[in-house]
C-alpha cells in the first residue's frame, strides 16, 4: 500500500512539471486564483457601557474597532470577531470594578450594504472594595514592618479599581525596599467577591526577603576623577539601613557634578548571603565625560550694539572637580575679562569655594569706568531649591562721571539667598525664582571715606496655561534700594540703574530714571521694575511672545516716582534650539521722552527672564 502511494505521488509530480513546461512553450497557461472579496464594511455600536472611560478602553482594545477600516470577510466572520472580543471587554469591566458583568455580540445586515456589529454590555453594579490586607511574609531572620494598604492609596470604601489596587501593592513593595528589604517582591493576590452585596475583599501577599544595611562601595570606570571626592556625595553612612531612594539620590548627585556621560548605582541582582542585617555592597559604574569646554555667544541690542562672548572651562583641574573658568566679553560699550576657580565640596558637602578676578571697561551714557574686582566667597546648597552664600570683594575703579574724574577703592561683603523652583534654566515654563542680595560697602572715593548698603531683590513666576506648556504667562519684578548716604557719596559704578534688555526693554541701557542736562542717566538710590510676558508656541520649534514692562529709578531711598515711571511694550519670536531658545525682541517705549529712541531690538540666547 505504501509503495502504491509513492508511485501515485511520483506520477503527480511528473504531471505538474509537464504542465509547467507546456506553459513556457505556449501550451496551457498557469491557473491564477483571484483573491476573494473581503471588504464587508461595518459599523460598531457599544450599548450599555457604564462610563466613557470603559468606552474609550474598548475602542482602543477590541479588534472590532481596530480592524474596522479593513472590513470583514462575511457576516459570520464579523459575528465571530465580535464574540472573540467579549473576554477582552469583560476584562476591561472587571478592571473598573464590574465583576459580574455580561456582554454579547450580534452582527446583522442593515440593508444599505453596511453591516452592523452590536456589542451589548450588562455591567451590573460596580463592586466596592471593603477590605485590602497586605500579608508581608518573613523570609529572613529580621521581621519586616507591618504595612497597611490605605497608607499606599488602596481604594478601600470606594470602587474596586484593579489599577489602584495594583498601584498600592507596588507602593508597599517599594516601601519595604526603602526600609531595608531590597529584594521584596509581590507574590500574588486573592479576591473574595460578594455578588449580592457587590463588595470585594482582597488579600495581597508580599515576600519581604532578607534585611540589609549599606555595605562597601566599589567605583568602576574612573580615569581622572578622585574616588574620595565622589564619596563626599554619598547620601548614607556605611552600616545604615538600606534604602533604594538613597541609590537614586546618589546617582542624581553624581550626574549633578557634570563630570560623567553615564553613571549607574546598583546592588547585586541576587541576595548575598550573610547574617542579617547583612551588609549589601554597592557598585558605582561611571563613564567620564570631556574635561574641557569652549563656548561662545553673540547678542545684539540696538542700544549696546553687537556683543561677543567667549569662555574656556576646565573641569576637574586637580581631580576633585575643581573648575577653572576663563571668560571674556567684547561689546561697543562694555568689555570684560575674568578668571575664576570653583572648588566644590569645600570643607563640607554642598559647599563651594569661589574665587574670581575680573577687569571691566565701561563707556556708556551713565559713566565711563575702568574697574578691577577680586572676590572670594562661599556658596552653600541649603536644599534642592535654596542656595545661599557670602564673601568678600575688593574693587578699584577709575571713574569719569559728568566730566568729573575720580578714583574709588571699595571693600564689600556680599550676602545672598537664591530660590529656584523653575523647571528649566534657559526656558522656564513652570515654577518660580527669587534672589535677594545685600552688600555693605565701605572705602574711599577721591580720598573721601564712604560707606553704604545695597539691597537688591528680584523674582519671577511662570504659569503654564495648558498641559503641554505651549502657552505660558511669565511675570517678573525687582526692588532695590541704597539706604544711607546721599547720591553723590555713592560711586557711579554702584548706583542703581534700570532699562535695557535685562530689565525694561524698549529703553536704552540704564536710561530709565533721572537724567542730567545732557540727557545721560545719573542713577539712583532706589529702583522698581515689573514685567509681564505671554509666551505661545506657534509652529514646530518656533514661538512668539507679547510683553509689557515698566520701571522707575529714584534718587530717594524709597521710590517716590517723581522722576516718572517709564513703560514699554513689544513682541518677539523664539526659536527653540537644542542649546536653548534664541530670542528676538522688538520693544517700543509707551511714554518715551526726548532722549528715548522709537524702538529697541534685542537678539540673544535664553528667555528675557
Amino acid at each position: 500500500m505504501g509503495r502504491l502511494r509513492l508511485i501515485l505521488r511520483t506520477i503527480a509530480m511528473v504531471a505538474m512539471a509537464a504542465l509547467a513546461g507546456c506553459g513556457e512553450n505556449g501550451g496551457l497557461e498557469p491557473v491564477v486564483f483571484s483573491q476573494p472579496e473581503t471588504a464587508l464594511s461595518y459599523e460598531v455600536a457599544l450599548i450599555g457601557s457604564p462610563s466613557d472611560e470603559v468606552t474609550a478602553l474598548a475602542e482602543q482594545s477590541l479588534s472590532a474597532y481596530r480592524f474596522r477600516d479593513k472590513g470583514a470577510a462575511s457576516l459570520a466572520f464579523l459575528r465571530r470577531r465580535g464574540e472573540g472580543d467579549i473576554p477582552v471587554l469583560l476584562k476591561i469591566l472587571r478592571s473598573r470594578g464590574y465583576y459580574v458583568a455580561n456582554a454579547s455580540a450580534r452582527a446583522e445586515e442593515t440593508g444599505d450594504g453596511v453591516a452592523q456589529l452590536t456589542i451589548t454590555v450588562e455591567p451590573g453594579e460596580a463592586f466596592t472594595l471593603t477590605a485590602h490586607d497586605l500579608v508581608i511574609e518573613q523570609s529572613g531572620t529580621v521581621a519586616p514592618p507591618a504595612l497597611k494598604a490605605p497608607e499606599f492609596g488602596s481604594p478601600i470604601g470606594e470602587q474596586a479599581l484593579a489599577a489602584d489596587i495594583a498601584t498600592a501593592e507596588a507602593a508597599a513593595v517599594e516601601e519595604l525596599k526603602r526600609r531595608g528589604f531590597p529584594y521584596a517582591r509581590f507574590e500574588g493576590r486573592k479576591g473574595l467577591a460578594d455578588p449580592a452585596a457587590a463588595t470585594l475583599t482582597v488579600e495581597s501577599r508580599i515576600v519581604a526577603g532578607p534585611s540589609y544595611v549599606f555595605g562597601p562601595i566599589t567605583i568602576e570606570g574612573l580615569r581622572q576623577v578622585d574616588a574620595d571626592y565622589l564619596l563626599t556625595y554619598q547620601p548614607w553612612e556605611e552600616g545604615a539601613i538600606f534604602a533604594t531612594d538613597a541609590l537614586d539620590e546618589f546617582q542624581r548627585r553624581l550626574f549633578g557634578t557634570e563630570l560623567f556621560a553615564a553613571a549607574t548605582v546598583t546592588v547585586p541582582k541576587t541576595p548575598p548571603e550573610g547574617a542579617e542585617p547583612a551588609p549589601l555592597p554597592v557598585t558605582v559604574e561611571v563613564e567620564e565625560g570631556p574635561r574641557r569646554r569652549v563656548a561662545g555667544g553673540l547678542r545684539y541690542d540696538t542700544d549696546l550694539g553687537p556683543t561677543v562672548r567667549a569662555s574656556f572651562e576646565h573641569r576637574n583641574l586637580f581631580g576633585a572637580n575643581e573648575r577653572l573658568l576663563i571668560q571674556g566679553e567684547a561689546g561697543l560699550i562694555e568689555q570684560t575679562a575674568g578668571i575664576g576657580l570653583r572648588k566644590p565640596q569645600f570643607l563640607r558637602p554642598g559647599q563651594d569655594l569661589l574665587t574670581d578676578l575680573t577687569a571691566e571697561r565701561t563707556t556708556d551714557d551713565a559713566f565711563d569706568a575702568l574697574s578691577l574686582t577680586g572676590f572670594l566667597g562661599l556658596e552653600r546648597e541649603v536644599s534642592k531649591r535654596w542656595t545661599g552664600g557670602l564673601g568678600g570683594l575688593a574693587e578699584a575703579s577709575y571713574i569719569e562721571d559728568a566730566g568729573a574724574e575720580s578714583e574709588a577703592y571699595l571693600f564689600g561683603v556680599p550676602v545672598f539667598a537664591e530660590y529656584d523652583g523653575s523647571n528649566s534654566l534657559l526656558n522656564p515654563t513652570k515654577g518660580a525664582r527669587a534672589r535677594f542680595e545685600a552688600t555693605p560697602f565701605f572705602g574711599t572715593e577721591d580720598s573721601e571715606f564712604s560707606h553704604f548698603l545695597v539691597l537688591d531683590g528680584t523674582g519671577s513666576v511662570y504659569q503654564p496655561l495648558d498641559r503641554d506648556h505651549r502657552y505660558v504667562v511669565a511675570a517678573r519684578g525687582r526692588f532695590a534700594a541704597i539706604p544711607g548716604p546721599s547720591l553723590d557719596a555713592i560711586p557711579a559704578t554702584r548706583r542703581l540703574y534700570s532699562g535695557g534688555g535685562g530689565s525694561v526693554r524698549g529703553y536704552e541701557q540704564d536710561l530709565v530714571g533721572p537724567l542730567d542736562a545732557n540727557r545721560n542717566p545719573i542713577g539712583g538710590r532706589s529702583a522698581l521694575e515689573a514685567g509681564l510676558e505671554f509666551r505661545a508656541g506657534l509652529w514646530g520649534d518656533v514661538g512668539g511672545v507679547v510683553f509689557a514692562e515698566a520701571g522707575s529709578v529714584s534718587t530717594a531711598v524709597w521710590p517716590d516716582f517723581e522722576e516718572g515711571v517709564q513703560a514699554a511694550a513689544g513682541v518677539g519670536l523664539r526659536y527653540f534650539s537644542p542649546a536653548g531658545p534664541i530670542r528676538l525682541d522688538l520693544a517700543f517705549p509707551v511714554n518715551g521722552r526726548g532722549a528715548d529712541d522709537f524702538f529697541q531690538f534685542y537678539f540673544s540666547i535664553g528667555q528675557a527672564f
